[in-house]
């Protein structure tokens, strides 16, 4: 269990780091479209954080709790957060989903990973 317990941390350190770097660059869509290369690293950290989330539940019915009980919720939230944002890629899954895709999807992605920081910083200082 230690080992789950410090692989769990280590991803999580990856997404503070990765998710405020990729809400910056992020912050470019608001004045030109973003490279498919933001949005595969986008998915990335999107999986990351699905796995980190699936290792924290296994360590939660394994009986290792967090501090606080929110940090399952902001750890989800940010997991599905990540994942829908990944797919507002123009031709992405969730852009063709749509029944009136957004003309300019960078604006939204912008906005959801400024959103994402919050649920990041939520998600580790409540779990420590």
């Amino acid at each position: 269990m230690p080992a789950l317990a410090l692989l769990h941390a280590f991803l999580g350190l990856v997404l503070l780091l990765a998710v405020p770097a990729l809400a910056l660059w992020g912050l470019l869509g608001l004045l030109r479209p973003l490279p498919p290369r933001f949005y595969a690293l986008l998915r990335g950290a999107a999986w990351v954080a699905i796995l980190q989330v699936a290792l924290g539940f296994l360590l939660f019915f394994l009986g290792l709790r967090p501090k606080d009980g929110l940090h399952l919720l902001y750890g989800l939230l940010l997991a599905a957060g990540l994942h829908y944002l990944g797919g507002l890629e123009p031709g992405g899954w969730f852009h063709r989903g749509l029944k009136d895709p957004p003309k300019r999807p960078e604006v939204f992605v912008a906005l959801g990973l400024l959103f994402a920081v919050g649920l990041v910083l939520r998600a580790y200082f409540t779990g420590r």
